[in-house]
């Protein structure tokens, strides 16, 4: 169940105004600011340009994507098999022979290493242009915030590598 925090509180009172703020509220706010975008490499570990590769860690990335506690990418995204998912991003169904193949914002070329810093951190992949646009700025930080590992990373991009 989410948490709900009155930051602050200011209204009229038979004494005059009154206002009353959480100790910590700056302090917990501050905490939700995910640190400043980072670039990512693919680990030497993760082999997304290998089809056995792919195919042993897509089941794992499958979990995951689907997993609401753990990477919820359902949340905002449709894949084969998946039950219960989102209409805000993109229907990840054909990934590898539709979308990754579709041009990116600024023409930037989609390959193994591009997907890895999708999943990892998106930020980067934004142009200046389209920092503010809050379309562009509504995928979870995974690798950055600790939310995902470095292998959770990897298995989700195999498994949308996997969708044919």
């Amino acid at each position: 169940m989410p948490a709900l925090l009155i930051l602050f509180f200011a209204g009229e009172g038979k004494a005059g105004k009154i206002e009353f703020e959480h100790p910590d509220a700056k302090e917990i706010m501050m905490s939700d600011i995910p640190p400043g975008p980072r670039h990512y490499a693919v680990p030497s570990n993760c082999k997304l340009d290998s089809p056995a590769f792919i195919k042993k860690m897509a089941q794992k990335g499958k979990k995951l994507f689907n997993n609401k506690k753990a990477a919820n990418c359902v949340a905002c995204h449709c894949a084969p098999g998946s039950k219960g998912c989102g209409n805000i991003g993109p229907n990840l169904a054909h990934y590898r022979s539709t979308l990754m193949k579709a041009p990116y914002l600024g023409n930037q070329k989609k390959t193994v290493s591009w997907l890895f810093q999708r999943i990892a951190d998106y930020r980067v992949q934004i142009p200046p242009e389209y920092k503010k646009e809050p379309y562009y700025n509504i995928m979870t930080v995974n690798l950055t915030t600790g939310k995902l590992s470095y292998d959770d990373v990897c298995a989700l991009a195999a498994f949308l590598l996997s969708l044919e």
